[in-house]
C-alpha cells in the first residue's frame, strides 16, 4: 500500500476543541470550504465530488477518495499536538463528513466547519522524540499528498515487520549513517578518512554534497551518498560534483550501491551495504542508533 502525509494546520481554521477530537477519534482529513468558483457561501460546501471545488480543494479531495477506496498508510500531524499520528485506511473506506467549529484564522470563529475525514485503524500515536526521524523529512507544503520516500519505514512500524537493510532507511538516515560510521575506527579500519566533526548540516542545505566536515589532521572530508549504482552516479554527475573538492584538497567520498570499495580518479568509493553491515549491525553504536531511529 502506499502512504500518505496529512498535515493538520492552522490553515484547516478550525478551533482546538475540533481538532482535539480529531485526534481522539483517529480521523484524518481535510477542510475546503469553498466552493467550485473559490467562494464562500453562507454555509461550507460539504459535497463530496471533487468537482464541486476549485483547484488545491479539488485535488486534496481526490487524493482523499483515493486514500479511502485503495486504502494506504498514513502519518499526520495536528496543529497544537506534540508528535504525530500513523495509522492504517482498509480499502474500501468510506469519506465522512465531521461537523464542528471555524478557529479564528479568518475571523469565523463559531461557525460551523464541516470537514471531510476518514477514519485510521491500527493507530500508533508517536510522541514529539519518536516522530522526530520522520517528521524531519516530511513534505514541506500541501495539505495531504503520497509520502514515497518513508513507505518501507511506516509499513515496518504498522505491520510489525522487520525493517532491516540499508534500503529500509530513507536517504536522509542513509546520509546520517555514513557520516556516523565516518566518526568510528571502523572506517579508518576500512582506509576511508575519519571524521572528527562536522561543518555544515548535513544533506538538504547543500547543493553538491551530503556530508563536509574535517578529519583530525585538519583535512576536509567531502562525501556524496546516494542509493544510485556507481555507474549510474557517473551518468548522473554525483560522482563528477566531488571533483572541485577534490582540487581543493579534500578527501572526497562516494557511498553508493556497489559490491567492493574501489577508488575512481582521486575519489574514494564505498559500498553503503558494506556501511549498514559494519555500523548498524556490526557495532553496538550503530545496532542503538538505527533502533532509535527505526522506532
Amino acid at each position: 500500500m502506499k502512504t500518505y502525509f496529512i498535515r493538520h494546520s492552522s490553515e484547516l481554521d478550525i478551533d482546538q476543541a475540533m481538532l482535539k477530537h480529531m485526534w481522539d477519534e483517529q480521523y484524518a482529513g481535510i477542510h475546503y470550504p469553498h466552493d467550485r468558483h473559490g467562494s464562500l457561501l453562507e454555509e461550507d460546501n460539504a459535497s463530496l465530488d471533487p468537482e464541486d471545488y476549485v483547484s488545491s480543494g479539488r485535488s486534496s479531495l481526490s487524493i482523499l477518495k483515493n486514500l479511502g477506496d485503495e486504502g494506504g498508510y498514513v502519518y499526520s500531524t495536528y496543529r497544537g499536538i506534540p508528535g504525530a499520528k500513523l495509522g492504517v485506511v482498509r480499502p474500501g473506506s468510506q469519506i465522512q463528513l465531521l461537523r464542528g467549529t471555524w478557529g479564528k484564522k479568518h475571523s469565523l470563529q463559531g461557525r460551523e466547519a464541516v470537514l471531510k475525514v476518514i477514519r485510521l485503524d491500527k493507530v500508533i500515536n508517536l510522541s514529539a522524540t519518536e516522530s522526530l526521524p520522520l517528521s524531519t523529512v516530511q513534505p514541506r507544503q500541501g495539505t495531504i499528498c503520497q509520502w514515497h520516500k518513508i513507505n518501507k519505514r511506516v509499513q515496518a512500524l504498522l505491520e510489525g515487520e522487520s525493517s532491516g537493510g540499508v534500503d529500509s532507511l530513507t536517504p536522509d538516515l542513509q546520509e546520517v549513517m555514513c557520516m556516523e560510521f565516518l566518526r568510528t575506527s571502523a572506517a579508518a579500519e576500512a582506509g576511508l578518512p575519519v571524521l572528527q566533526s562536522t561543518l555544515a548540516p548535513i544533506g538538504r542545505t547543500m547543493p553538491d554534497v551530503d556530508i563536509f566536515g574535517l578529519s583530525p589532521t585538519g583535512q576536509p572530508v567531502v562525501a556524496q551518498v546516494t542509493y544510485h549504482t556507481l555507474e549510474q552516479s557517473k551518468r548522473n554527475g554525483k560522482l563528477g560534483k566531488l571533483d572541485a573538492y577534490d582540487r581543493d584538497g579534500a578527501e572526497t567520498i562516494l557511498f553508493c550501491r556497489c559490491d567492493a570499495p574501489s577508488k575512481v580518479g582521486d575519489h574514494l568509493v564505498f559500498p553503503l551495504g558494506e556501511v549498514y553491515r559494519s555500523f548498524c549491525e556490526g557495532s553496538s553504536e550503530g545496532k542503538a542508533w538505527l533502533a532509535a531511529v527505526s522506532g
